[in-house]
């Protein structure tokens, strides 16, 4: 356990290994197709993750009955959120993807509402609506012209795919009964991300362009499949039992301001009027989308490996 105030410290750093994963691979997209690296990227959560799990497999291992459905469910959205968002940076930049990114906590709270019935408040409510009119104003680049055209970029609507996969995962995290630990739980979707992503990383090898091995390519593989997944969970965790989920949970408004920072000066990217305006609706969209729904949402980011 991470004790105050070095806890603080360790969330700060945590945000920034979410926050730097976009960037990562945006900045190697031109020799890393997307779905090869993910599927690596799982590999090495799988591998690293092993050794720590092993014992844990045989006392919880098969899962109980109760658990199957929704364990299914949360490993299928967390890859296919996690594939989703690699693909995304292929096609937009990574201030785009790290600001629609985080819009998470806003879409979780629609996503309860449609599926759980979980009300919200008015404050919730315009907390949702405030960071969707920011995802607005981020892809359309607050041109009505693009808007009304529909001549937005793929990649924006590839990372809002991605968004609310990890939102149904999320909300279904929480819902769920007799789940195993969240070692586990981590261990079975690096698993799940392996297992679907070998087919699709075969027939991007061999149809459509291969990974290209070099220093550069495999420390991405190992800072997505180590550093973002397996460290910064681990982190996640013992920051959360130190200082609560509740008080964590306000440290993941720094993942998109991390993200933008870093991709503005690693990759050259340029931050416009728009990006400005949409990431402030953004962030007090999220910050009143968690008032008051602290305790039934937050809880289930304690395995958050996204990214």
């Amino acid at each position: 356990m991470i004790l105050h105030p070095t806890a603080y410290i360790v969330l700060v750093f945590n945000m920034a290994l979410w926050g730097g994963a976009l960037v990562v691979a945006r900045g190697v997209h031109e020799l890393a197709p997307p779905l090869t690296l993910t599927f690596w990227r799982w590999v090495i959560a799988l591998l690293v993750l092993f050794p720590f799990v092993v014992r844990k497999l045989y006392q919880e291992l098969p899962l109980k009955p109760q658990a199957r459905r929704s364990v299914y469910w949360i490993c299928g959205c967390m890859a296919a959120g996690t594939t989703l968002s690699v693909v995304a940076v292929n096609y937009t930049t990574a201030v785009n993807a790290t600001v629609i990114n985080g819009t998470q906590p806003a879409t979780t709270a629609l996503v309860a509402l449609l599926l759980v019935r979980e009300r919200l408040s008015l404050v919730q409510t315009l907390g949702v609506l405030s960071a969707f009119l920011g995802i607005i104003i981020m892809i359309s680049q607050a041109s009505l012209d693009v808007l009304f055209q529909m001549d937005i970029n793929i990649g924006d609507l590839v990372m809002l795919g991605a968004v609310i996969c990890w939102s149904l995962y999320t909300v279904e995290l929480h819902r769920a009964t007799h789940l195993p630990s969240p070692e586990i739980l981590l261990f079975l979707i690096a698993c799940t991300g392996v297992v679907f992503g070998l087919p699709l990383y075969l027939i991007e090898e061999l149809y459509i362009r291969s990974f290209q091995w070099t220093a550069v390519t495999l420390s991405a593989v190992g800072y997505l499949g180590v550093g973002s997944t397996v460290l910064a969970v681990y982190l996640w965790n013992a920051a959360i039992r130190s200082v609560g989920a509740n008080r964590a949970a306000i440290f993941l408004n720094l993942i998109p301001i991390f993200g933008a920072c870093f991709a503005i000066f690693f990759l050259g990217e340029r931050l416009f009027g728009y990006h400005a305006v949409g990431g402030c609706l953004v962030i007090g969209g999220i910050i009143c989308a968690i008032q008051k729904s602290n305790t039934r949402t937050i809880p289930s980011l304690e395995i958050d490996g996204k990214s």
